[in-house]
This record gives C-alpha cells, sequence and structure tokens, in this order.
C-alpha cells in the first residue's frame, strides 16, 4: 500500500473535497441547510472512496490478477507505464520463472504523485525482485523494443491518460507489435471506453480477449468510473 502522497491523480480528490468545502464555507456563513450538508457528506465520502481505491483497492485488483497468471519458464515482462512498480513487483511469488521485467514509464507527477525513475528505482532496489528489474524513460507511442520481445505485457491505470482515443489504439498497436506469439496480456484501466479496447485488440489478432468490472475495489470516488481488467493472448 502506498502514501497518500504517492497517490494515483492526486488532483482527483480536489474534485470531491473542493465542492465539499466551498459548501461547508457557505453554511457557515449563509446558515445550516440539510440538502446542502448531505451533499457534502456524499462528497467527502466520494473523496474517502478515490483514496481507498488508490492507496488499498487497486493493490487488490492486481493480486487478484496476478494469482491467476501461469508464467512460462524464463518469461520476460514488459509493464507499461510502470509508475512506483505496484503492479511488477506483486510477481515476486513467481521470481524464479521471470528472465527480466522492463517497466517503462514518462513519470509524470499529474498522473501519479511523487513518481520519477529514482523514487521507483528505490523501491526496486528493496524488493526481492531487485535483480530482475530495468527501469526506461519511454513512451509507449514509440516503445524502444524489438517485434514479438515480451511474453507478458502489463499495464495498470495508464491508457487512459492517453487523449484523444486515437493514441490509446495506437499504444495498443505497439504493444501488439512488441508481444511475442501466443503471449499474454493483462491491461487494468478506468472508464467505459476501456470497453472499445477489445474490438481493437481483436482486428489485432489477440484471441480470448475477456473483460470484467473489477468491482467495489475499483470505483475511483463512485460507480460511475469503474475499473475493468482485460485479459487476452496473442
Amino acid at each position: 500500500m502506498k502514501s497518500i502522497r504517492e497517490m494515483d491523480a492526486p488532483i482527483g480528490l480536489a474534485f470531491f473535497f473542493g465542492p465539499a468545502l466551498v459548501i461547508v464555507i457557505i453554511m457557515l456563513i449563509s446558515g445550516f441547510n440539510t440538502v446542502s450538508a448531505i451533499v457534502a457528506l456524499a462528497l467527502v465520502l466520494f473523496g474517502l472512496k478515490y483514496m481507498h481505491t488508490s492507496i488499498i483497492g487497486k493493490y487488490k485488483i492486481m493480486q487478484s490478477v496476478v494469482s491467476n497468471i501461469n508464467l512460462e519458464n524464463n518469461c520476460k515482462i514488459l509493464d507499461v507505464g510502470c509508475g512506483h512498480g505496484a503492479f511488477m513487483l506483486q510477481f515476486n511469488k513467481q521470481t524464479a520463472k521471470i528472465s527480466e521485467i522492463v517497466g517503462i514509464d514518462i513519470w509524470s507527477n499529474r498522473d501519479q504523485g511523487s513518481n520519477s525513475i529514482e523514487a521507483t528505482q528505490r523501491i526496486i532496489d528493496a524488493s526481492s525482485l531487485a535483480s530482475k528489474i530495468k527501469l526506461k524513460t519511454a513512451n509507449i507511442l514509440d516503445a524502444p523494443f524489438n517485434n514479438n520481445e515480451f511474453d507478458l505485457i502489463i499495464s495498470s491505470l495508464v491508457l487512459h491518460n492517453l487523449k484523444p482515443f486515437e493514441k490509446r489504439k495506437e499504444a495498443l498497436e505497439e504493444i501488439s507489435r512488441v508481444q511475442e506469439q501466443k503471449g499474454q496480456l493483462v491491461i487494468i484501466d478506468i472508464g467505459y471506453e476501456t470497453g472499445k479496447y477489445v474490438h481493437i485488440l481483436e482486428d489485432l489478432g489477440y484471441q480470448n480477449v475477456n473483460i470484467v468490472n473489477a468491482g467495489y475495489n475499483g470505483w475511483w470516488g463512485t460507480p460511475l468510473v469503474p475499473t475493468f481488467v482485460i485479459t487476452a493472448t496473442k
């Protein structure tokens, strides 16, 4: 579990706590109002749920996903948008089967608090996977890798940051390019547009493409902003 300082898209809290604070200030000036108080309370609860998903819930989703992945021996893994390494570090119980994990990121503090290659390297160095992991500064829209290089590709809460949507399609095309034939793909992402990835992946030749709602642990404030898990094989 990460600290609040390192949570995903911390600016998102402003959408909940900001209006709640304004409502409270207005009530202090104008007097108590039941409806306003209920709205302010709801916004605070939504903000707390956002925090829960970012610092607890997403880890539970990753743990569940990784527990269902059976790695082949000498597996080479790519983590697209690795951030602080949360997803890749879930493979610590399968170290013997891993030849290498490469984590790439553009290290944006807007998308994740305290995000830097130096901070992530310190986390990796303290883990049991330290000898297996290499970090790179790279953009998935122009991945610096050979065709068919990775057996397993993972990505968590990254693709929705690419706008417009056409860039997400380009990212999936790059993922497909560097994905080994018969390799596995796992994408965790936010929002209902994630469903569009299914048809794109199928057009790229992926099979057994499956999408599931991650449920309560993936609610970013409210059920209206859910997290989905997509799995597929090349």
